[in-house]
Parts: structure tokens; C-alpha cells; sequence
């Protein structure tokens, strides 16, 4: 089988180098890309996002009026209401709402961020117990 290097589906994590990451799962169905590349489509998130499949990204999403929640990977399909991120570390696709997308960060080639963003903190943890 001959592997198309740029298509996202093909990307090992970022870089190669993280700790328990790997290429993404070939049992994960979706969509093929969409072509944002149209006169309508034209400086939109979708369209922005879709020229950069493959990148290393932090997304922050709004959620409510007040609450910001962040999710990072590699930047695997963009839809025209969802974006797919593959999460390299713990082997997981994230399907988030595109809406809801405030910021995105864009990391260079083998950077990540120091701290991942996926991880829920735990209600059981008693450092963060509330007395």
C-alpha cells in the first residue's frame, strides 16, 4: 500500500517523539477532507484549519458564556461544523464543534506543549478538595 505522507491519516504523532503515541488508528471512520478552497469558503475557519491538516494544535473552545475549555493534537479532518484532532499520547480522536472555536494554536514541526490539555482533572484528587 503507497502512504500519501500529507495526508494527516498517515502522521505518526508529532515530531515521533512522544511517549505512548503512534499513527493514528485505521479503525476510526470519517469523512473524506471537504474542499474548503471556494469563493464562499474563502478565510473561514474551515478554510484556515484545512490548509493545515497535520499541525500540531491547542484549540480553545468556549463553552457557555464564561468557560473555556482547551483540547490539543494533531490536526487529522476538518468538516463544516466539526474539527477532528488525533490525540498522539493517549491514542484518542476528539470530534469538537467547530462553533464553539475561540483560538487556535499552531505549534512548529516536533513541539508540543508542556502540559496536555485533554486530561480532565480528577474529582478525586484531595489536593483540589474543597473543605
Amino acid at each position: 500500500m503507497n502512504m500519501n505522507m500529507n495526508d494527516p491519516r498517515n502522521i505518526s504523532s508529532a515530531g515521533g517523539n512522544s511517549a505512548g503515541g503512534g499513527a493514528p488508528n485505521e479503525e476510526f471512520h470519517s469523512l473524506p477532507q471537504e474542499n474548503f478552497d471556494t469563493e464562499e469558503m474563502r478565510g473561514s475557519m474551515q478554510s484556515i484549519l484545512s490548509q493545515n491538516l497535520g499541525s500540531y494544535v491547542v484549540i480553545e473552545f468556549l463553552i457557555g458564556t464564561a468557560m473555556i475549555m482547551r483540547k490539543q493534537g494533531i490536526l487529522y479532518l476538518v468538516g463544516r461544523n466539526f474539527v477532528t484532532i488525533y490525540d498522539d499520547d493517549y491514542r484518542n480522536y476528539i470530534v469538537c464543534d467547530i462553533f464553539s472555536i475561540k483560538f487556535v494554536y499552531f505549534y512548529y514541526p516536533g513541539d508540543k506543549p508542556r502540559y496536555n490539555y485533554n486530561v480532565l482533572p480528577s474529582f478525586n484528587d484531595s489536593s483540589n478538595s474543597r473543605r
